[in-house]
């Protein structure tokens, strides 16, 4: 009698153990990671003469330096959406997919991540401000928005730098928070280009 009492309790152990363990994950989507690529462009990838070499540093401001694919709600509050992540902390990510859009133009010589410019270079540093989707009290993500503030530092001058982007969610799906994100993101990045083109001129001209 002992012994069958003694096998009841393990089983009865085992069960309620399995149970715990389906109420902790059975709720928790599987991870999810998104990719965000650079700027397609048709405009040729090798410099042209006097391009210069362009050092670029991104930060980002307290809540955004993270891998989570994050939403803004109608309480102030961000938090991630789902299981939804970045291939690496925004900063990394946006410094990657910045590097590659800006070599692609053919503008510059090189382009690399840090915070200080080699001899004749120049100097691009970015605040991450914006980078996350926009909820409304139902917890429906209506729009993504895309902000990014700094300087460029060219020929002896510093010039301010403030790009913003909206984008509408075309459906509550993650893939659709995601492409809007990238649409941002391609908004923001086009008008990186055309600013800097606007305010930097190489080989020293103004």
């Amino acid at each position: 009698m002992n012994r069958l009492t003694t096998r009841l309790a393990l089983l009865a152990m085992l069960l309620m153990a399995q149970g715990c363990g389906g109420i902790l994950t059975s709720d928790q989507p599987a991870r999810q990671t998104y990719l965000l690529t650079p700027l397609a462009t048709s405009l040729p990838a090798t410099a042209g003469d006097g391009a210069v070499d362009l050092a670029l540093d991104v930060a980002a401001i307290p809540g955004l330096d993270t891998d989570r694919i994050l939403a803004l709600g109608a309480d102030a509050r961000l938090q991630p959406v789902s299981n939804a992540r970045w291939t690496d902390h925004l900063p990394e990510v946006l410094t990657s997919i910045l590097e590659r859009s800006l070599e692609a133009t053919g503008q510059f010589s090189s382009v690399h991540g840090s915070d200080h410019a080699a001899e004749g270079g120049w100097l691009l540093q970015l605040e991450v401000r914006e980078f996350f989707g926009i909820q409304d009290g139902a917890g429906n993500t209506s729009s993504v928005r895309v902000g990014l503030a700094g300087n460029i530092e060219c020929n002896g001058d510093r010039h301010p730098l403030r790009l913003d982007e909206a984008h509408p969610v075309a459906a509550q799906r993650l893939a659709s928070v995601v492409a809007a994100h990238q649409a941002g993101l391609d908004g923001v990045t086009r008008e990186l280009i055309d600013r800097i083109g606007q305010v930097c001129k190489t080989g020293g001209a103004r």
